[in-house]
């Protein structure tokens, strides 16, 4: 899978998660802020995350920054799985 596979996937993970399709067009929406994360998306986000992508995401490893806006979500999980 490339980096723009990756990047899309997740992307699409995201705006299934979230219902909001806006994830798509702003990389740097502020994701909490904009109320579109809380703790019940992050988990549902982690189990989809790691059936797309065969990884295992601990929430205690999860750093909220990492995923705050989805830039910042697609480079984490495009940097689990490049060390994966």
């Amino acid at each position: 899978m490339t980096l723009n596979d990756t990047s899309r996937r997740v992307l699409e993970i995201l705006g299934e998660v979230t219902g909001d399709l806006g994830v798509l067009g702003d990389p740097d929406l502020p994701l909490y802020d904009a109320g579109l994360l809380d703790s019940l998306a992050v988990v549902t986000l982690i189990v989809r995350f790691e059936e797309a992508f065969g990884l295992s995401i601990s929430p205690a490893e999860l750093d909220k920054q990492a995923w705050s806006t989805p830039r910042a979500l697609v480079a984490d999980i495009a940097q689990r799985l490049a060390a994966g």
